[in-house]
């Protein structure tokens, strides 16, 4: 089966139940995988763009894909610290912004082990890392200049929440943790990372194991080492090369006229970015390494780019740079205000 860039688009866009609002978060598909959030609450961004009424209160917040903050249902914390847990140091070290750690997991376990201990009960990042740095093996530290001091290196530390069983609490200002109740202790091995990549697949397929590598942050060839030998089918995609699990099928769905998805959109993660947006300017737009922007998706397409401010307190202002004609965004803008606790919207354009 070959398929259409259009169709791939199509599909996904269904997939990410983007061509309709529906009413429950919890069986949002996204969840699959986690929504990722930061400091100014992109995850209720994203729900906003798929949900009737947006909620992020009934999910936990935690490090986990990539070391990143993201949103999961409480009941599958478990599994996928044990799916997530690295298989090979290889894997560990590539995940953990490849330091020159040789015993990379047994460290990563010592470090989630401690990091257990320390937190009993809230506390912030600083402190938990001021107290874990003694206990830490030394090839973990490194020196920091923001922090003039030396401590367990930041992806290190951040690979050590989930697996430590430990929950972001998304009231407080500063990150600060509090224990998972029940949890079952560290990883022994990985488990079930064959299901993390058909999930991959269902959402940001048809793709291939370099695409997973890069989504979860480790090495395609470390990914070839887990990919399933069963339960996926061989397709291309304008003529190259991809695969999507063997019981799904192609969506062919009608895309919606409009939705603002925030930079870390679960929509914008698939790693093949030249399907997802052929043009480069626009992909150095959107994907920038600092100040990322949102996208504007229209008819199937990412039209433009957005940004937002609250002003006044009150307005929720968005600031839209379009790489075409783009139709009205003030109803788009107002579901976001409203996602956001605020009065009103406002649109204007670069």
């Amino acid at each position: 089966m070959d398929f259409t860039r259009q169709q791939v688009l199509f599909h996904r866009i269904h997939q990410h139940e983007l061509d309709r609002r529906v009413s429950d978060a919890a069986e949002l598909a996204v969840f699959s995988l986690g929504v990722q959030d930061n400091t100014s609450g992109s995850a209720v961004s994203s729900l906003a763009a798929r949900l009737a009424e947006p909620t992020v209160d009934d999910f936990v917040l935690t490090w986990s894909v990539r070391g990143a903050p993201h949103l999961h249902r409480a009941g599958e914390l478990k599994a996928f610290s044990r799916a997530l847990w690295p298989w090979s140091d290889a894997d560990a070290r590539a995940r953990a912004s490849r330091p020159k750690v040789d015993d990379m997991v047994d460290s990563l376990r010592h470090i989630a082990t401690a990091m257990r201990s320390i937190v009993t009960k809230p506390m912030t990042k600083g402190e938990v890392s001021k107290a874990l740095t003694p206990l830490a093996p030394k090839q973990t530290i490194e020196p920091c200049r923001g922090c003039q001091t030396d401590h367990v290196s930041d992806p290190i530390f951040r690979l050590g929440a989930l697996p430590a069983g430990l929950r972001i609490i998304p009231e407080e200002k500063t990150v600060t943790f509090e224990r998972v109740h029940g949890w079952p202790g560290v990883p022994r091995k990985t488990a079930g990372f064959d299901e993390l990549i058909h999930r991959y697949l269902t959402l940001h397929g048809p793709a291939g194991p370099s695409e997973v590598a890069s989504y979860f942050g480790t090495t395609t060839r470390e990914v070839k080492k887990q990919w399933p030998k069963t339960g996926l089918v061989e397709v291309t995609v304008e003529g190259q090369k991809a695969w999507l699990p063997e019981d799904l099928e192609i969506a062919d769905a009608e895309p919606p006229d409009v939705r603002l998805l925030p930079p870390t959109d679960p929509y914008l993660q698939a790693r093949d970015r030249d399907l997802l947006l052929p043009d480069k300017a626009a992909q150095k737009d959107i994907f920038r390494i600092l100040g990322r922007r949102g996208a504007i998706l229209v008819d199937g397409e990412i039209a433009g780019s957005w940004q937002g401010r609250v002003v006044s307190g009150k307005r929720f202002e968005v600031t839209a740079t379009p790489y075409r004609p783009l139709p009205d965004l003030l109803p788009e803008a107002q579901i976001l205000a409203q996602a956001k606790g605020l009065d009103d919207a406002s649109v204007k354009s670069n």
